[in-house]
C-alpha cells in the first residue's frame, strides 16, 4: 500500500506530465511551471523538489529532459488538489514495477475495428504537428501552450485545448477538426 507521500508525488507528476505525449521536460521548465504558472511552490523549493525527485528515481533522464518513471501515474489528482510536498523531508523511492501490475489481464480483448476508437491523445502528435506546421510554432511549444490552456480551463481534453490554440492562431479549422 502506497504511503501518503507516494500518493502526493504520483498526483504531482500526473498533473505535471498528463497529456505531455511522452515528451520530457527540462528541470528548470518543470520548476518554473510549479512555481510561476501553478504557484504551488517558491522557485527555490520547486527546483529543490525537482532535484530530489530526480535523485530518488521518480523523475528519470537528464536535467534537460526529465520524464516520470513508469509507476508515477497510479493516482490522479482530484479537482482543487494542491501538493503538500514542500514540507516533506525525505522523498521515498518510487514503487517497483511488478510483472502483474503491467501485464494485461488474460481476458482482455481487442475491440472489433468498427468499435475501436483510439485513446485520447493518440492523435495528439499528429494534431500538434499539423498546428505547428500551419502556425510556424514548434511542436513542443504547441503542446506547452495547449497544456497551459488546459490547466486554465479545467476539465477539457488536450485535443480541445490544441484546437482552441489553433483557433487563436487563426488557422484553418476544418482540416484540424478532421484530424482530432
Amino acid at each position: 500500500m502506497p504511503s501518503d507521500v507516494e500518493i502526493e508525488i504520483s498526483k504531482l507528476l500526473c498533473s505535471s506530465f498528463s497529456g505531455a505525449d511522452g515528451e520530457a521536460i527540462g528541470s528548470r521548465d518543470l520548476a518554473r511551471m510549479w512555481s510561476l504558472e501553478l504557484q504551488w511552490f517558491s522557485p527555490e523549493v520547486a527546483q529543490s523538489l525537482v532535484d530530489r525527485l530526480h535523485d530518488s528515481g521518480w523523475l528519470v533522464g537528464g536535467s534537460d529532459s526529465l520524464a516520470p518513471c513508469i509507476t508515477s501515474f497510479q493516482h490522479t489528482p482530484e479537482l482543487g488538489w494542491r501538493p503538500f510536498l514542500s514540507r516533506v523531508g525525505e522523498i521515498p523511492n518510487p514503487p517497483s514495477v511488478t510483472p502483474e501490475r503491467i501485464a494485461e489481464p488474460p481476458d482482455a480483448q481487442i475491440p472489433p475495428e468498427s468499435d475501436y476508437r483510439p485513446p485520447e491523445g493518440a492523435t495528439k502528435g499528429k494534431l500538434a504537428s499539423m498546428i505547428a506546421s500551419m502556425s510556424g510554432l514548434e511542436k513542443r511549444e504547441v503542446i506547452r501552450r495547449a497544456q497551459r490552456k488546459r490547466r486554465a480551463l479545467g476539465p477539457v481534453s488536450l485535443d480541445v485545448a490544441m484546437l482552441l490554440l489553433a483557433r487563436e492562431q487563426n488557422l484553418e479549422m476544418e482540416k484540424l477538426v478532421e484530424k482530432s
